[in-house]
């Protein structure tokens, strides 16, 4: 009988909901931004933790904030694992080498927390809301409400440090690199033979083929699939999914279209 009440036990406590978490950053990624900037200006990567969080303003390494704001420094991949050092997609934000190594930084950060994928996923291209953002995140993990309601938040917050969001809180087009082949290939592949612009599509007229050459000579072509017509809050849409999925890379003046 002590047994199987001490079984009870442990299986209440297992699915016990925690209010803290080390999956999901509880501190937004324009906070870990001035963390860094911080240990950075001061010259402490190489110093003890005691002496990391005293320079920061903490009394301890065990202070909440101190360790929320390393934890979520490691999550996006902004310090190294172990001590203060800072990791190379800190050092492009802090000290950026070209016009866009931030914005670069700030996106791969938000890609480097391995429990941000399938929110990325699921919620792209859909309006942000953190009471039902923190929602789904309750429904796949062991937190309480008010613990996923903070982390839906950082959330939120981070990707619209991070660029990840167009005016009206829609999380932009998530495009997941896995090595092969990205969304919609076959689609391109379908009408990579357009061989003019604005041909109507045979499945169903409603939308249209668009292509534009950039250069001949390299087959350098963009294609597009869109309705007839859109609104300028659309368009103001279509221009910021554009802007994150191309890389746009400054040519040295040396070289040739």
């Amino acid at each position: 009988m002590a047994t199987e009440i001490s079984k009870n036990q442990s299986s209440r406590e297992d699915t016990k909901r925690r209010d803290s978490t080390s999956d999901y950053p509880m501190i937004d990624l324009r906070e870990v931004c001035d963390f860094v900037q911080k240990i950075w200006e001061k010259g402490i990567q190489s110093e003890s933790m005691s002496v990391v969080a005293k320079a920061c303003g903490y009394s301890a390494p065990t202070s909440t904030g101190y360790y929320r704001r390393l934890a979520a420094s490691r999550l996006f991949k902004m310090i190294e694992i172990q001590g203060a050092r800072l990791s190379q997609l800190a050092l492009d934000f802090v000290k950026p080498d070209s016009d866009d190594a931030k914005t670069r930084a700030l996106r791969a950060a938000m890609r480097s927390v391995p429990a941000y994928q399938p929110l990325l996923e699921k919620y792209s291209g859909t309006k942000l809301n953190a009471g039902t953002l923190a929602n789904g995140i309750t429904r796949i993990s062991n937190l309480t409400d008010d613990c996923a309601l903070i982390c839906a938040k950082v959330f939120i917050e981070s990707s619209r440090f991070a660029g990840e969001l167009d005016a009206d809180h829609t999380l932009l087009a998530f495009q997941k690199n896995d090595g092969g082949d990205p969304p919609n290939a076959g689609t391109t592949k379908e009408f990579s033979q357009v061989p003019s612009p604005s041909i109507p599509t045979s499945a169903g007229g409603d939308l249209e083929t668009h292509s534009l050459t950039l250069d001949a000579s390299k087959k350098r072509r963009i294609i597009l699939q869109a309705p007839p017509s859109v609104s300028p809050a659309e368009l103001k849409r279509i221009q910021d999914w554009l802007s994150f999925q191309l890389l746009v890379q400054e040519q040295s003046p040396n070289s040739t279209n």
